[in-house]
């Protein structure tokens, strides 16, 4: 998902750099054999940049530029609102502007079904571009807006609109994929875009079984950290957030609690230097420098399961969706948004237990070899006093 989302490489930049550049100037796209021949000459095949842009729904699915399939030259060169994102010149932002405002407008427009439960004939309400924007923006100059241009995109974007140009920077449309469109940013809209076209491959809510597997792995982290490093790293929380980690949920509020509970003990992991701020920023370059044999790459995935847990509890439950967002739901296996409230917790759990089990097995496994022979029978006894009573880790 978040690839989507990224900065255009040299080449794509160029092409998007291309198009818009004709675009500008003439309100409509140029063709195939233009960017072709403009890309060859700067040393790129515009085919293979153009399939490089992340693909969603398919591959003929929704790119940030895109051209016709299989017969690119029969037709242009487009972009959608995700290539729009990237164009340098400020003249993007109204068609951007106005396209977000027509989407709010059709979303409002579906309050319509609210007037007779009982129409079962009813279809998604259609509205007119010009009309529709300038009666929401009614301080609008109509004449300064690049009404071609907007018809011209809104022909291609197809997840926020099934649109019918009907020539001169007007036509009908009406929602596209997304049931709902009410968004102030290209940003959250394209978000939206990318959860509704992702393909729900991301992780499995994992079973959670046992309450106290989630403390029990906490404890094994904390004193395989002090036997191997010399350092305790787990803050004792007090003792109603310690208790919150091994009860159910079963409501929004003991959710958010719980939630809430985890994500202060992560906070407080003791780990030197205040920069970045929060101690899952600095838990891996720690490790890496106290344990140069550690595996870092093992480690930041573990560490960035449990960074997606601040993400997810920081945005305090958004009702509306954003990149960051959806992709920590996405990494801890929940649909977006929660409705199972327990599950939710016992997945949340579930993926914090085996990050933290995976942290451990990768400070035992970099440990050096004189530590092995310094683990005392019974490390519960030196353990230093964390979330349970520590046990014995297992090599």
């Amino acid at each position: 998902m978040s690839s989507f989302m990224d900065p255009l490489d040299e080449p794509q930049q160029l092409l998007v750099d291309t198009v818009w550049e004709q675009f500008a100037k003439a309100q409509k796209f140029p063709s195939f054999r233009y960017v072709e021949l403009v890309m060859r000459r700067a040393g790129h095949n515009a085919v293979a940049v153009l399939n490089s842009f992340p693909a969603l729904g398919g591959e003929s699915g929704y790119r940030a530029a895109d051209m016709f399939r299989p017969r690119p030259t029969d037709g242009p060169v487009w972009l959608t609102l995700a290539g729009l994102r990237h164009v340098r010149d400020s003249q993007a932002a109204p068609i951007i502007s106005v396209l977000l405002e027509y989407m709010r407008a059709l979303t409002k427009a579906q309050d319509w079904f609210l007037q007779d439960p009982f129409d079962f004939e009813g279809e998604l309400p259609e509205r007119e571009l010009r009309d529709t924007v300038v009666a929401r923006q009614p301080g609008m100059d109509p004449g300064l807006i690049p009404w071609e241009a907007i018809a011209c995109v809104a022909d291609r974007e197809w997840p926020g609109l099934r649109f019918q140009d009907q020539g001169e920077g007007n036509g009908i449309g009406r929602l596209g994929v997304l049931p709902e469109a009410d968004f102030d940013t290209v940003e959250d809209y394209l978000a939206a875009v990318v959860a509704a076209l992702t393909p729900a491959d991301h992780p499995a809510e994992l079973p959670y079984t046992d309450p106290r597997a989630l403390v029990r792995s906490i404890g094994f982290f904390d004193v395989t950290c002090e036997l191997v490093i010399r350092r305790p790293l787990v803050e004792r929380p007090p003792l109603e957030q310690s208790g919150r980690l091994v009860l159910d949920v079963a409501t929004e509020a003991e959710f958010l609690a719980s939630l809430s509970a985890l994500n202060e003990l992560l906070a407080r992991l003791d780990i030197p230097k205040k920069n970045p701020p929060h101690a899952l920023g600095r838990i891996t370059d720690y490790l890496t420098k106290a344990l140069p044999g550690i595996d870092r790459a093992a480690v930041e995935r573990a560490v960035h399961t449990l960074d997606q847990i601040r993400v997810l509890r920081n945005s305090n439950i958004h009702t509306k969706p954003n990149a960051d967002l959806l992709e920590a739901y996405q990494s801890l296996g929940l649909a977006f948004p929660v409705r199972d409230y327990g599950a939710a917790w016992d997945s949340i759990r579930a993926y914090a237990d085996r990050a933290f089990a995976a942290l451990q097995e990768q400070i035992l496994a970099a440990r050096p070899a004189s530590t092995g022979t310094e683990t005392p029978d019974d490390p519960a006894a030196e353990a230093p006093s964390t979330v349970v009573p520590a046990q014995k880790p297992t090599a």
